[in-house]
């Protein structure tokens, strides 16, 4: 540290092995510096701005090993039938959009996901219908239905037969859910769902 303070105490002498900057090695007198930004061509412009294709999906219709329904990606789809159904048999709808399913018979459950505009007509479920990630559907149940379940869903118009009056119905996260039981009498019903008059009881919110 000693021989540090001792260079300082040199004065201007501390400098004078130093090498001197010229005027042309100055930033403002470079020849090689123009001040002007470089223009952006047309292709870049478009490409900084270009929107994102959204990736149109293959729609899935099929029955897989007796045991699955998948229902995929349908879009202004509404002639949707499952008809060849049995109490094992699971209904997995996805991705769906302006869309009708009927599933008719009985199956075991139904699950409805990730479906905008998009309506359900079924008959019987053993365990559950459930309806998730919704936008604006409809669910109808002609027959029974032990349990509903609807969850993080914006928008349901649920009806309910004269024999699913007694299911469980259970919301999470979800707004603008609406429950529909059939009238009294056909004067009494307010509205009609695919033939059947309905009239609203309550919502759920």
């Amino acid at each position: 540290m000693s021989e540090v303070f001792k260079e300082l105490s040199k004065g201007e002498a501390v400098t004078a092995g130093l090498r001197k900057v010229t005027d042309d090695m100055k930033t403002k007198n470079r020849a090689d510096r123009t001040g002007a930004v470089p223009a952006i061509t047309k292709a870049e412009k478009e490409a900084a701005v270009a929107p994102v294709k959204s990736v149109v999906k293959k729609p899935v219709f099929e029955l897989q090993m007796t045991e699955v329904s998948k229902v995929e990606h349908q879009v202004g789809n509404t002639e949707l039938f499952i008809d060849d159904t049995n109490p094992r048999q699971s209904v997995y709808v996805f991705g769906c959009k302006d869309s009708v399913i009927h599933v008719k018979g009985k199956v075991n459950n139904i699950t409805v996901d990730k479906s905008v505009k998009t309506a359900l007509v079924f008959s019987d479920v053993v365990a559950a219908c459930e309806i998730v990630n919704c936008t604006s559907v409809e669910v109808q149940c002609q027959g029974s239905a032990p349990t509903i379940a609807i969850d993080n869903t914006n928008g349901c118009q649920l009806y309910l037969s004269a024999n699913s009056l007694h299911a469980s119905i259970t919301t999470a996260k979800s707004s603008e859910v609406n429950v529909m039981v059939p009238g009294a009498t056909p004067e009494a019903d307010l509205g009609t769902s695919h033939g059947q008059g309905f009239f609203a009881v309550f919502s759920m919110q």
